[in-house]
């Protein structure tokens, strides 16, 4: 049975790309009718190994059969190419690093931040087990200032492991983001950079970077306000892709409004990464995939 966003983002795909649907559809199905591993199981994208700890959550079913959030495959195809460099902030267990390494190749490179040890224990897994690629595993999250941080943290659990609304990959640092779901969570101390910092720590090469996905659970604005160099760059504006929270009334920081306008300040435009239509700042919903490209690319 098809969740509620998964309706929605079905929808979406029907009234702006309808060619691309019966692919996706069909790939859900066979995901839906197939018996998943248990353990750990391997797949393969493209040349790129990629092991999957099924035990964690159910959601490590859909990384398995490669059925997660189909619908942003076409983004990083057109932004990914080989030699290019993928910047994945918030890469949890690491299926959209494995995703963008197949497109850049083995002259390309991944910059993947995950702070949770758990998670980061696949990142870590994905680029040892593929060595000819350059995969930086990075045990970090990306915030406003360097230094430490408190952050909730979904412990994989047998109760919890079907649970879709409070999972592994909503784990946040943002402050009493999951106060409602405290008998699901661990309070763990992170290590933050700003990726300003990290670019001049690592020399990165910022012409080079072909996109930017950034799913901190509701962190994204405090991750912006430690881009600022990078955001503010004059030419050559670097794509971002980004899951935005909306709901101000929860907290301050999850407002998708100002983080569009913001972005659209600096010479951006935000397009909804589903239809690719610009994004409509008076209907956002709680969660929203937004593409934000220059000007001149859009």
């Amino acid at each position: 049975m098809l969740a509620r966003k998964s309706i929605r983002f079905y929808a979406k795909v029907l009234s702006s790309r309808p060619l691309d649907l019966p692919d996706l559809l069909a790939r859900r199905m066979r995901e839906a009718v197939s018996r998943p591993p248990r353990g750990m199981a391997t797949t393969q994208i493209g040349d790129v190994r990629f092991d999957v700890d099924m035990s964690l959550h159910a959601i490590a079913r859909k990384y398995f059969f490669q059925t997660h959030e189909m619908f942003l495959e076409a983004i990083f195809r057109a932004h990914l190419k080989r030699g290019s460099i993928f910047v994945d902030i918030g890469a949890n267990m690491g299926y959209w690093s494995a995703f963008a390494a197949s497109l850049v190749g083995k002259t390309g490179a991944v910059h993947a931040f995950e702070p949770v040890p758990a998670f980061h224990q696949s990142v870590q897994r994905l680029r040892d087990q593929n060595p000819e690629y350059e995969i930086h595993a990075n045990n970090l999250a990306c915030g406003a200032a360097p230094g430490a941080l408190p952050m909730a943290v979904v412990r994989p659990s047998a109760e919890n492991f079907n649970n879709f609304d409070t999972n592994i990959g909503s784990s946040s640092i943002l402050p009493g983001f999951l106060d409602h779901e405290r008998s699901l969570t661990d309070t763990i101390e992170v290590k933050v950079v700003t990726f300003d910092q990290y670019v001049g720590d690592t020399s990165l090469d910022l012409d080079r970077v072909g996109l930017v996905k950034i799913d901190v659970e509701g962190y994204e604005s405090y991750c912006f306000d430690g881009m600022g160099a990078v955001l503010g760059r004059a030419r050559g504006k670097i794509p971002i892709l980004c899951e935005v929270l909306n709901d101000p009334a929860r907290h301050e920081k999850l407002n998708g409004p100002n983080i569009v306008r913001r972005l659209e300040a600096l010479g951006y435009i935000c397009l909804d990464a589903t239809s690719l239509k610009p994004i409509d700042v008076a209907r956002m919903r709680f969660e929203e995939n937004i593409l934000c490209v220059g000007v001149d690319e859009s």
